[in-house]
């Protein structure tokens, strides 16, 4: 029986282990350190781990809508830096996807006013806003499923909008991208389980889409729903206040004044913080 009793006692420690190792994370990340950059708003970056090989960075703006307010804006492609020192933002980053001519692919409201194609069956994600007058039952700002929530600009209650895709992660945590083996830098946009508006940019082109939507979901950033905006060159951050500088993909710096310059680096959509 002591025997018998023995062997149960390894198959039940096995048993009890196996979760553990069958549920093991694909993805982490180093500690998050926010580091304050004003009220409500403050910044991160952490080193990415896929099975605990650090493979790239990534920049993390953290903004409380509540402490913060945003602007979105639209005209002739300009490089971010030059949209800053316009707007004196505190943070700057890029909107969504456009047409050679600098027109938005998808919907795009900029102080109330649309702006591009009132309809787009490729998006599946909005970014809003800043409610019109008062209305103390919406969010300040949050993020929309276009499968889920029809819209229509003249009535819709926020000021500021950007309409982008693939959603990578939706109200139910579910992935809503495929895989595929396409990387580019990328930057996302992302509410969290707080109510924080949560902004990503990455320092390299190491993900996929799906990598990177499955990275958010194990990550330690609580993210509740998460939309990407346009990538590649356009993949841009900038943060600029009084004590503190960065711009991201952070492996740019030291070519800003050759890169910035150049056409395909320019944009004509930019979203802007400011303190409220």
């Amino acid at each position: 029986m002591r025997a018998r009793g023995f062997v149960l006692f390894l198959i039940g420690w096995a048993w009890l282990a196996m979760p553990w190792a069958a549920g093991a994370e694909e993805w982490g990340h180093t500690e998050i350190k926010w580091q304050p950059l004003g009220r409500g708003l403050s910044f991160t970056k952490v080193e990415v781990l896929r099975e605990e090989e650090g493979v790239t960075t990534l920049a993390v703006v953290k903004i409380d809508p509540a402490a913060n307010t945003f602007r979105v804006f639209h005209h002739s492609p300009q490089s971010i830096t030059a949209w800053q020192q316009e707007l004196k933002a505190v943070v700057v980053f890029n909107g969504s996807y456009y047409y050679r001519d600098g027109t938005p692919c998808g919907l795009v409201i900029t102080d109330g006013k649309p702006l591009g194609p009132w309809r787009n069956a490729r998006m599946r994600g909005m970014f809003v806003a800043e409610p019109k007058g008062l209305s103390p039952d919406l969010p300040r700002a949050t993020i929309l499923d276009l499968t889920r929530d029809a819209i229509t600009p003249q009535k819709l209650p926020w000021s500021q909008g950007v309409q982008s895709f693939p959603l990578l992660l939706d109200a139910n945590e579910r992935i809503r991208v495929h895989m595929s083996d396409k990387t580019a830098r990328r930057s996302v946009i992302a509410t969290d389980r707080q109510g924080n508006i949560l902004v990503f940019n990455t320092n390299s082109g190491y993900f996929t889409l799906y990598d990177l939507a499955q990275f958010l979901k194990e990550s330690a950033f609580e993210v509740e729903t998460a939309l990407n905006l346009d990538g590649g060159t356009e993949a841009q951050l900038y943060i600029k206040t009084k004590d503190f500088e960065y711009f991201s993909p952070h492996a740019w710096e030291t070519q800003l004044g050759t890169l910035l310059d150049r056409k395909e680096f320019q944009l004509p959509t930019v979203v802007a913080v400011f303190p409220r």
